[in-house]
């Protein structure tokens, strides 16, 4: 990676948050942050975001499930049976109609007031048990230009406690729709304005993750904003591991090597 970008900076601030969100991250820091990330085998790099650019293509995310909740575990999102259980038929419909009115492959940044209140929307959904960051984690494998994933360390990223887009209570004056609008219009704006800081940051990782070059700038984002929170409290967790800021750039992990391969699950008697 080059070590001579430009000494710009990526600040939740500047998107209209006073005090308490997560300060300025210069471009090198990120760059290091998100190499480490995409070459971590355990991290949500593989997972997720490799593993779902090859099975969108297959229209693996045109359509909602009974189990499609389940692919929020690709993010350790913790879905559970009951959280399957309660996605019943109407839930599902609701779910969809809400996904179908997010603009396709539209980036959040691009889109005018009534496209981001569609975001707001989808990523309000939700039951009990299943909130904003399972579901978020759900809508963004179906909309991944639009819809941010709305965990416990994006809303610490913000000012709010790691519930923040999953407790009914207020916080800082704000209810959980207000929360969730806020926080997405501050990273359409947030995005707006930082093109050139993004656009270094991409160009430093893409030599060595090329797959980089296709996510969309919001999950790039996502990732930057993830990584850096992660980093934040002095206390390490145990397995936790280093800080990503530290940590030794791995072995790049193609995309081929996620693109789906169907494979047969029939006896050899039924196939012939």
């Amino acid at each position: 990676m080059t070590t001579d970008l430009p000494e710009m900076v990526i600040d939740p601030a500047a998107a209209g948050f006073d005090g308490g969100v997560l300060a300025p991250v210069p471009v090198t820091d990120a760059a290091r942050r998100v190499l480490a990330f995409c070459t971590e085998p355990r991290s949500g790099w593989v997972t997720y975001h490799l593993a779902a650019r090859s099975t969108r293509a297959s229209g693996l995310f045109d359509q909602v499930t009974t189990w499609s909740l389940l692919y929020a575990n690709a993010l350790a999102g913790r879905v559970d049976i009951e959280d399957v259980a309660g996605f019943s038929r109407d839930r599902r419909r609701d779910f969809a109609a809400r996904v179908a009115a997010v603009p396709e492959d539209t980036d959040l940044h691009t889109m005018d007031d009534d496209g981001v209140a569609t975001v707001v929307d989808l990523c309000h959904f939700g039951y009990h048990g299943v909130w904003g960051p399972k579901i978020t984690k759900v809508a963004a494998l179906y909309r991944p230009h639009a819809v941010p994933v709305l965990d416990g360390h994006v809303a610490e990223v913000f000012g709010f406690n790691r519930e923040g887009f999953s407790s009914k209570a207020r916080q800082h004056g704000l209810d959980r729709r207000e929360r969730i609008d806020k926080v997405v219009r501050a990273l359409a704006i947030w995005i707006r304005i930082h093109r050139a800081e993004i656009a270094a940051l991409r160009d430093a990782v893409t030599p060595t993750v090329p797959e980089i070059h296709d996510l969309p700038d919001l999950q790039l984002i996502d990732i930057v904003l993830w990584t850096s929170q992660d980093d934040k409290p002095t206390y390490r967790r145990p397995g936790q591991g280093e800080r990503w800021i530290n940590r030794r750039v791995g072995q790049r992990v193609t995309a081929e090597e996620l693109r789906p391969e169907p494979i047969p699950a029939r006896s050899s008697h039924s196939l012939t």
